[in-house]
């Protein structure tokens, strides 16, 4: 029998722990390639509980699940909020286990539905390294290389948009 699809559904303040732990295995292990380990735990010590707490809450947050496991996640703002515009990919997360699945793909694909059927008329994303691929694939065009000063590393990323018209 094939292996399901992932789904994928509104993420939930429950969710915000699995969602936590998922990011820091994905910018261990899935960023490994693309940035230092010093990169990386700058990164990560950036990530916490609260903090996706707050984007469940107050952007447009949406959990893949595959075979009822959490595999990814994605957050578009829908409105202005914080340091983030609207029409803004905040974060794009699948889980190094799940890589692969085509789970990136549905995440950013709920994304634009949720972005078009509020009227939203671009996505913009600075996109890692990492996820900068997936992007282009779904229709973003590079815009810009961005770096980002954490702690005392220099990550580099790409600042990405995509028409909704």
């Amino acid at each position: 029998m094939p292996t399901p699809a992932p789904t994928v559904r509104r993420a939930v303040p429950r969710d915000a722990n699995d969602l936590y732990e998922l990011s820091l295995r994905a910018i261990e292990v899935s960023a490994a390639a693309h940035y230092t380990s010093g990169q990386r735990a700058a990164w990560s010590r950036r990530r916490s509980l609260d903090g996706h707490l707050w984007m469940i809450t107050e952007t447009a947050a949406f959990v893949a699940l595959d075979e009822g496991r959490v595999a990814g996640f994605a957050t578009v703002a829908l409105r202005p909020v914080d340091r983030l515009c609207r029409g803004e990919v905040d974060q794009l997360f699948v889980g190094p286990e799940h890589g692969g699945r085509g789970v990136a793909r549905l995440l950013l694909e709920t994304v634009e539905e949720a972005a078009r059927a509020d009227g939203v008329t671009e996505l913009v994303t600075h996109a890692s390294w990492r996820a900068a691929p997936v992007f282009e694939r779904l229709g973003y065009l590079r815009d810009e290389v961005e770096t980002v000063h954490l702690d005392d590393q220099t990550l580099g990323r790409v600042r990405m948009r995509k028409p909704l018209s």
